[in-house]
């Protein structure tokens, strides 16, 4: 139903303000959008993004410290085979000497002077065995720590458990006490050591297993944390060409409204004209 000519209220005039501050909104959403970089800078902007948002970056973190957890565990576990290797080393010199001092060709002198150094390679697997360590962390002593536990993901139960260590303890090994000041020793050294070397070897063997799982493992938590990311940026990030055509589009419009109230606060004039004439 239409109006009359009235000055008590301007229709025309409280249509316009209201557009206009529709329209300024509008324009003041896309301009702090632009200038801050993110869709959302307030739960205002989009409450259930922002929801969602939020556990998002908690994930994303969580996830980023996973991936540094897993590393550390690389490293640690890249320890363990250096410290398993040099051992390794040390009993293949050992059975090498063993193999040497059970030909007689050699007096007992001499097999004294090669259980020497025979007896000191043992005593420095046991001295490595006991005192390697990551961070402080024991690695191969069969006592302090036997196995680790590293948190692989953002869920509380996404961890990788029970991560053996080597025990490499030279009565683990079984060549405590052996020596080569006799024939009869360095034979009976022969066997000793070929069954240490075996079981570095299968210690080496689960060192290696858990350096390339946890490789895997890695990949699979940097490729969560990349898409978690891309996800966010979805909900979060401003769409700078949507952003710009939407400031255009405002400026304009805020333009025209500012006219249009301008006009609007003029039309009680024309009720002038009617009484004048």
């Amino acid at each position: 139903m239409g109006a009359g000519v009235v000055i008590g209220t301007n229709v025309a005039s409280i249509h316009a303000a209201r557009v206009l501050s529709k329209n300024r909104t509008d324009l003041e959403t896309a301009m702090a959008r632009l200038a801050s970089g993110k869709r959302l800078n307030s739960a205002a902007d989009d409450a259930a993004a922002s929801s969602v948002a939020s556990k998002m970056k908690a994930d994303i973190r969580s996830t980023d410290v996973a991936v540094r957890n897993i590393n550390d565990g690389i490293s640690l576990f890249q320890t363990v085979d250096g410290v398993a290797s040099t051992v390794e080393d040390m009993l293949i010199r050992m059975r090498e000497l063993a193999v040497q001092m059970t030909t007689e060709t050699y007096d007992n002198t001499d097999r004294e002077n090669a259980d020497k150094e025979f007896a000191a390679l043992t005593a420095e697997i046991e001295r490595i065995a006991t005192k390697s360590a990551f961070n402080r962390i024991n690695l191969a002593d069969g006592v302090s720590t036997t196995a680790v536990q590293i948190q692989s993901g953002a869920d509380k139960e996404d961890q990788l458990s029970a991560l053996a260590l080597p025990d490499l303890t030279t009565s683990t090994l079984g060549v405590s006490g052996a020596g080569i000041s006799t024939a009869a020793a360095a034979l009976s050294a022969v066997a000793l050591v070929d069954t240490a070397i075996l079981e570095v070897a299968e210690y080496r063997a689960d060192t290696g297993a858990t350096i390339n799982r946890l490789g895997f493992a890695l990949s699979n938590a940097q490729n969560v944390s990349q898409r978690l990311k891309e996800a966010l940026s979805g909900l979060e990030d401003t769409d700078y060409a949507a952003e710009s055509a939407a400031l255009a589009r405002g400026m304009v419009l805020a333009q025209a409204g500012s006219a249009m109230l301008a006009q609007a606060n003029q039309a009680p004039q024309y009720v002038l004209m009617l009484l004048k004439s």
